[in-house]
């Protein structure tokens, strides 16, 4: 009698073909400089917090740049950079989300309504950034990053940036410099992504939920 031989699972991300050790190894080295993969996944407390401390961050510089720096100026660029790196890792965490093909090691994200609730919580953020980006990059570089009409206060920023995120498109105001058409096509792209993540996830809980679920003796 032959000994069956245990079948082996495809080599993880098998099915992205010779793309996967490049986009892995990109998105791998999000380990090094992401703070979002420092924190331990079973403790939600640091996990709200370092969010929370985020979205103060971003409501400071909102309130600052307005009040303090009038949208100009060296330390309108330091905010820029700062939501800029946020941004960055928002997406490079969703992104190795979407390359590795599954939403949940053991161990990881207990609730699914939880996951959900920050992707979504993501989803937003990501719109909050790309107003705060509109704003300050309109003001600092008018010719490469202006609207038409010009987004003369931060409400209409935002409005602009929901507009975009959710692809509503009213069309006013709308991009006219390079660099407002590639934030527009880049907050658009981003949102998307959250939407398939969350979609995504919630499909493959469901299967693995399905899969380990006993079977019913008729």
């Amino acid at each position: 009698m032959t000994r069956e031989e245990p079948q082996l699972k495809p080599e993880f991300g098998y099915h992205l073909g010779i793309w996967y050790p490049l986009a892995w190894r990109l998105l791998a080295t999000n380990k090094y400089w992401s703070p979002s993969l420092w924190l331990p996944k079973d403790s939600a407390l640091v996990i709200d917090i370092y969010l929370g401390l985020w979205w103060l961050l971003e409501m400071i510089s909102i309130v600052v740049c307005s009040k303090c720096f009038h949208w100009m100026g060296l330390g309108t660029y330091v905010f820029v950079f700062l939501v800029s790196f946020r941004f960055v890792d928002i997406m490079f965490v969703l992104s190795s989300i979407l390359v590795k093909g599954f939403y949940k090691i053991r161990g990881d994200w207990k609730s699914v309504n939880r996951i959900t609730l920050l992707v979504i919580g993501n989803a937003l953020e990501i719109m909050i950034i790309f107003a705060i980006l509109y704003r300050a990059l309109g003001t600092l570089l008018p010719l490469v990053a202006g609207t038409k009409p010009a987004l003369d206060s931060f409400f209409d920023s935002l409005y602009f940036s929901v507009v975009t995120g959710i692809s509503l498109g009213y069309g006013i105001p709308h991009p006219v410099g390079w660099l407002s058409k590639l934030l527009a096509m880049l907050e658009a792209s981003s949102v998307f992504i959250v939407v398939i993540a969350v979609i995504g996830y919630i499909t493959s809980e469901k299967k693995r939920v399905h899969e380990h679920k006993p079977h019913e003796h008729h």
